[in-house]
């Protein structure tokens, strides 16, 4: 004869086993959000090559501005080896430097996918107010690149310690896929006048090489 007393114990059990199931399932580990608008990072990848791959990708990226000097400069360059990398030296009170800044970024859209890397470095002064100007000009062209602004210590002038002709602007350089400078072009030559056009051939020339 199964008493009553009998029945409600397993009625009991039977309850608590199905509670601790629900307990369980409910400590299961959950996939760990992310907040909105956030990509993850790939490991191994730089900041710099991260953010080429979504420019491919398509997506955009939000327009920044590093402050730098030549040695920080030099270390951006060495992490492009592989691509081709034109420089675009300007300043925001040089007039044809803002009137030609369109063609850098046409270039950097038009060659992308051929491995192009564009880097503009601008060669204003470093104050906040100065760097906001920078930036808003650079946020105005959508310029989805690596964007620099020049610094030197002790007063140096950043024209000189970055090597800048007669401190004339604007001022190119097209570095090949071993990081080698290749072709420069610069006013502080008057006979040595150039054209966009003429930066242009000098990219296409130099993306179709292969890398050693």
């Amino acid at each position: 004869m199964i008493s009553i007393h009998s029945i409600c114990r397993n009625h009991f059990q039977t309850v608590l086993a199905a509670a601790l199931l629900l307990l369980c399932v409910g400590c299961a580990p959950q996939e760990e959000s992310k907040p909105a608008g956030t990509t993850e990072e790939k490991p191994g990848k730089t900041a710099t090559e991260t953010a080429d791959e979504e420019i491919k990708l398509g997506k955009t990226i939000e327009i920044t501005l590093i402050l730098s000097d030549v040695q920080g400069f030099q270390d951006i360059l060495e992490q492009q080896k592989g691509k081709v990398v034109l420089v675009d030296f300007w300043a925001t009170w040089c007039v044809p430097c803002v009137k030609n800044f369109h063609h850098t970024v046409e270039w950097n859209k038009k060659f992308a996918d051929q491995e192009l890397t564009v880097i503009s470095v601008s060669m204003d002064e470093s104050d906040e107010e100065t760097q906001k100007a920078v930036l808003k000009f650079l946020e105005s062209q959508d310029a989805q690149f690596i964007n620099i602004l020049a610094t030197a210590a002790n007063d140096q002038d950043p024209l000189e310690t970055f090597g800048i002709d007669d401190g004339a602007l604007p001022h190119y350089r097209i570095y090949d896929r071993a990081g080698t400078l290749v072709k420069k072009f610069s006013f502080a030559d008057p006979s040595k006048s150039f054209t966009q056009a003429d930066i242009e051939t000098a990219l296409e020339a130099t993306l179709k090489q292969k890398s050693e």
